[in-house]
């Protein structure tokens, strides 16, 4: 079985609370073919000497560990720093405040990169554990590529964050578009998986769990992660509408008036309602 190298990057700012799970579940991982670099955006905390700490650590599991810290203009152009220096076959985007679910799961994701490569797929993906910041189960997302495809046009429906790319979709269509700020994972994907032609290969097991809180978790930014939805439609040239992404602005909408009249506290239970509620019998109905 082949053993391909694996490229992680983290984009990270500020995330001195965070980062030390993030570092030590790649660390941690069982698969040791791998580089590891950090694109950090200038922080003011202490999230630098953090990442410095680990570098022995890595150094004797004998990873290559590296990172910059500079200003950036955005995650989308962090995660480009970060293409310009991987080696790997395989590309990883893991957010600063995200981890791997256990340390094999490199190494249980090996076969499904080989059949994915044997079979020219270039976009790997799975499960997402999304929980609170006291680690609190929210959700478990994720479903396979064949139910997903048809509406993948219309709304970003797959888990982007601890996925694969295989180094040739920046080959073939460049780097992220950094003109965005919440959304440019789903242009970009759009570019390679917007035809019907293209696969991607979906993971059953759960590679990462994500915190709640990140950049695009806010309402405001909700309503961002629309317009920038819309914008990456528009510039792939896919006209015809979508209806979730209509349902999805109109749904915000409503908990921002909400939360105006009568509280965060009133509106964010209303959210959690409909998110483990209606969308989990959603779920059950199409399954």
């Amino acid at each position: 079985m082949s053993t391909p190298f694996i490229s992680i990057i983290t984009a990270c700012y500020n995330s001195s609370a965070t980062i030390k799970d993030t570092i030590e579940s790649v660390l941690d991982q069982t698969y040791h073919n791998i580089e590891y670099i950090l694109i950090d955006g200038d922080s003011e905390d202490n999230t630098v000497s953090i990442i410095k700490s680990y570098k022995e650590f890595f150094k004797l599991k004998g990873i290559n560990y590296r990172w910059i810290s500079e200003k950036d203009n955005g995650i989308y152009d962090a995660m480009n720093k970060g293409l310009s220096l991987v080696h790997g076959e395989w590309i990883v985007f893991i957010g600063s405040d995200d981890y791997y679910k256990n340390n094999k799961v490199l190494e249980n994701t090996i076969s499904n990169l080989n059949h994915a490569k044997s079979n020219n797929i270039k976009y790997v993906y799975g499960k997402i554990e999304h929980v609170n910041n006291k680690k609190e189960l929210i959700e478990i997302s994720g479903e396979p590529w064949q139910k997903q495809k048809e509406r993948f046009p219309y709304i970003m429906n797959i888990n982007h964050s601890g996925s694969f790319h295989h180094k040739t979709l920046f080959t073939i269509h460049g780097k992220f578009n950094d003109t965005f700020k919440i959304a440019g994972d789903y242009e970009f994907l759009l570019r390679e998986l917007k035809n019907e032609v293209n696969n991607a290969l979906f993971i059953e097991n759960i590679l990462i769990i994500m915190r709640e809180g990140g950049i695009s978790s806010t309402l405001s930014n909700r309503l961002n992660l629309v317009r920038e939805s819309q914008k990456a439609r528009k510039i792939n040239k896919i006209n015809s509408f979508s209806k979730e992404l209509t349902y999805w602005k109109l749904r915000v909408r409503i908990i921002l008036i909400i939360s105006f009249l009568f509280g965060d506290k009133c509106s964010s239970i209303l959210a959690d309602f409909y998110r483990k509620v209606i969308l989990g019998k959603q779920k059950r109905w199409t399954n």
